[in-house]
């Protein structure tokens, strides 16, 4: 998709870009000057412009003359990346799908009504999304015995957690959808979440009993080699969460990455 690969590209400037402004800032003040003098070449420190000659550098100190020949490439190079990071960002405002939206919701009412939108607003792709009926994992019911705020029943506190945050964040998700995998496998992912700005699906697993050898065999490898197969991998399409008895759920410990997956 063009949208995703710019935003991957921005990503990846902006890194370079923090670098090389981060090399700037840690040189030395000034420039270096390379000179030649009988076949040799000498390194010399021009601490500032009204210095021409600049201090000679000797080579047990040419880690200054490194950080000054970085500090200077740096400079030429930010030059050429910030041009084009400009241009990126121009490019996402375009693709972006919510100024596509404003045309159709430029129009007043009446015309509204007159005409069909080429492309769904993010709240009616949700209410779409969401509306699809499934068939929730119908194995050991009685283990659902706690509430979320959206009134599901969860297998656990750490899940209703989860739900609650995701709600907080205003991530649309399904508990224990059914995922059919190439294999013909059908696995239950705790939550089936949306990232409604890419508008792609995530798959969040938590696993809450690390600590049980036989839930670790049984659930959670397990699970993680059906992912695997059908090319489900974490930090790409699935986030997983951990806990034991020594290392209880905490959410927002989590929060930075399941941020990074579903609102960016």
């Amino acid at each position: 998709m063009i949208l995703e690969d710019l935003r991957k590209e921005q990503l990846r400037l902006e890194s370079l870009l923090m670098s090389a402004k981060k090399d700037m800032e840690q040189a030395p003040q000034g420039s270096l000057r390379i000179t030649h003098t009988d076949g040799r070449v000498r390194f010399r420190h021009r601490e500032n412009t009204q210095d021409r000659s600049g201090i000679y550098i000797p080579k047990d100190k040419l880690s200054i003359a490194k950080a000054l020949a970085q500090k200077a490439y740096a400079g030429k190079f930010i030059k050429t990346i910030a041009p084009k990071l400009d241009m990126i960002s121009e490019l996402i405002k375009e693709y972006e799908i919510n100024s596509s939206q404003a045309v159709f919701e430029a129009q007043n009412e009446i015309r509204q009504q007159l005409t069909t939108p080429y492309i769904m607003s993010d709240e009616e792709f949700v209410q779409k999304w969401l509306a699809i009926p499934y068939e929730p994992n119908l194995k050991h019911p009685e283990n659902k015995d706690q509430t979320t705020a959206n009134g599901e029943k969860v297998r656990s506190k750490s899940e209703v957690i989860i739900a609650d945050n995701l709600k907080i964040l205003g991530i649309p998700y399904k508990y224990e959808a059914p995922l059919t995998l190439p294999n013909n496998i059908t696995i239950y992912p705790d939550f089936t979440c949306l990232n409604v700005k890419r508008r792609k699906v995530i798959y969040y697993e938590h696993f809450g009993r690390m600590g049980d050898p036989e839930y670790r065999d049984r659930d959670f490898f397990w699970k993680l080699r059906q992912y695997e197969s059908a090319g489900i991998i974490q930090g790409k399409k699935l986030i997983m969460t951990f806990e034991d008895e020594d290392h209880h759920f905490d959410f927002s410990s989590y929060k930075n990455t399941i941020e990074e997956h579903l609102l960016k």
